[in-house]
């Protein structure tokens, strides 16, 4: 290869690693305020307002680092909703459904890998597009476009459930508050 092809690819490199930042990265910010969102409404849950140490023990030792899984701390929120906050349910009846479909966006997205070969175009008619490649379930191995407005949508879905999630928060540290008086 000489120098200016090497050089060539390397700036085509670079444009794709900003473009796969700027899709995936604002994505993968918003997943994650909402996983720390939904393990802070169950910290509120187990460590009422007033034990703000107890509370931040509880999320690292607990819900941090023995329950890394998303799906598993969704389980734990979904229980308590339904079990002592089940008004919420009736609020927001396709949250956990929502979240789910969330995690495992996020999962597949976080995991998948930017397909950084020779075979891709060198024009930059696609500047809000990256490929990814990820290997299903099966074994087989998958191309996926992921675009700008695609992600833009799954920001949205992102930001009316932590609306929602914020909702429901204060909703548990009022309920918990109001009974501990």
């Amino acid at each position: 290869m000489s120098t200016a092809q090497g050089r060539n690819r390397k700036n085509l490199l670079e444009k794709l690693y900003e473009r796969d930042y700027s899709i995936r990265g604002k994505y993968l910010i918003s997943a994650s305020s909402l996983d720390s969102l939904v393990r802070d409404i169950i910290s509120y849950h187990f460590c009422p307002p007033g034990q703000d140490e107890r509370r931040g023990q509880f999320i690292s030792l607990i819900l941090e680092q023995h329950l890394q899984e998303s799906h598993s701390v969704l389980n734990i929120l979904e229980k308590i909703i339904s079990m002592n906050y089940s008004d919420q349910l009736k609020k927001y009846p396709a949250l956990f459904e929502d979240l789910r479909g969330i995690s495992d966006y996020t999962l597949w997205l976080s995991s998948a890998i930017l397909d950084t070969s020779k075979s891709l175009p060198d024009n930059t008619e696609l500047e809000d597009v990256i490929r990814l490649t990820y290997y299903d379930q099966s074994g087989v191995l998958c191309h996926r476009e992921v675009s700008q407005e695609q992600i833009e949508e799954k920001l949205s879905d992102c930001s009316n459930l932590h609306f929602a999630l914020e909702d429901i928060r204060s909703e548990i540290r009022d309920k918990i508050l109001t009974e501990s008086k």
